[in-house]
């Protein structure tokens, strides 16, 4: 929702200020999705605004697993291109997994969204119309559970799109908009503008940062990551360095189990050995995760060779957890479904 544009036209009608208010209200905090249905406006203004998109854009497709723990979405955007976005089951309720840009630049080897190229950021509107879709679909089928957590681990590079990922934020956590809790949002990064990152956690320090690490060794990042030809993983450890003395707060690193890539003895003890090298290394925490398999040529590391990884991270003294994997029967990684579409309209 275009609220810039909401308000413009609510000045062009002369109502007064206090009517953005209340229809803000009645739509992000009390879940009306229709202006016909907000009451104390009036009824000459439901009629100017009833050709005005409360989520201005269009669902192509809605698929969800077998054990409704996992949705996925196609969004046609106004410009007829298409991402994805992501809801899942958490023991709470339900995290959103937005997308930023439409595709991505970064070209990651194993990533389904980098390897169909990069087409155009997302404005702030579209991606906080994902949040608000998620809020409208979960009150309107009845889905037992609230939207607890936000993350920006959909498709794209979010600090390649400063700002409007801090347009989107202030948003979210704005009292009067979303009143989204700042620790309930999550923003992911394959490390691609360290400078950005620390304009943004100065803004925003409550909100957590998990970094897609998935290779503790150069020259294997950098065949995989090209991004790690221009940051690579001595910039990120001073980064983190600077970001753990100057907040103390948790770091998640996030590691993709990819057979035969990424998932030796050796790249463990990598990884182990750059966790040590980092100093208040007690508060960096390894998320293992199950690939899920795109159309290229990367599979998944075999189930008893992820827990054996995991197992031994944990041995030496590394914080990990194996996040329980969702979506592989809806090819919910980034861009599986979107990538495909988007190569078919160009």
């Amino acid at each position: 929702m275009n609220i810039k544009n909401l308000e413009k036209k609510i000045i062009e009608l002369d109502e007064p200020h206090y009517r953005l208010d209340q229809i803000l209200k009645a739509i992000f905090q009390e879940n009306i999705f229709y202006f016909d249905n907000i009451n104390n406006i009036p009824k000459r203004l439901k009629e100017e605004l009833k050709d005005e998109l409360i989520i201005n854009f269009k669902i192509i497709k809605i698929i969800k697993t077998k054990d409704l723990n996992t949705y996925k979405i196609l969004i046609e955007l106004n410009d007829k291109n298409i991402i994805e976005s992501v809801l899942i089951k958490n023991k709470n309720g339900y995290t959103a997994c937005i997308s930023s840009q439409c595709g991505c630049p970064l070209n990651c080897a194993f990533c389904a969204t980098g390897q169909n190229g990069f087409i155009r950021n997302l404005t702030s509107e579209e991606i906080t119309d994902q949040i608000l879709f998620w809020k409208k679909y979960i009150l309107e089928n009845n889905i037992q559970g609230k939207l607890t957590n936000i993350v920006y681990m959909g498709m794209g590079e979010p600090f390649l799109n400063y700002k409007n990922i801090v347009e989107s934020i202030e948003n979210l956590t704005n009292k009067n908009i979303f009143n989204s809790p700042d620790r309930s949002i999550s923003i992911s990064t394959s490390f691609a503008n360290p400078e950005k990152m620390k304009n943004f956690f100065s803004k925003f320090p409550q909100i957590n940062l998990a970094i897609s690490l998935h290779f503790a060794n150069n020259e294997k990042r950098s065949k995989y990551m090209p991004i790690n030809n221009k940051y690579n993983l001595d910039d990120i450890k001073d980064f983190i360095n600077y970001y753990l003395e100057k907040y103390n707060k948790k770091i998640f690193l996030e590691y993709i189990m990819i057979k035969n890539i990424n998932d030796s003895k050796n790249d463990a003890n990598n990884l182990i050995n750059f966790v040590k090298s980092i100093e208040k290394n007690y508060l960096i925490h390894i998320n293992i995760i199950k690939y899920n398999n795109t159309y290229k040529n990367f599979n998944s590391s075999n189930y008893n060779n992820i827990i054996k990884f995991e197992n031994y991270l944990k041995n030496n003294k590394i914080n990990t957890t194996l996040r329980k994997s969702f979506g592989a029967e809806i090819t919910a990684a980034c861009g599986q479904l979107a990538g495909k579409i988007n190569n078919n309209i160009k």
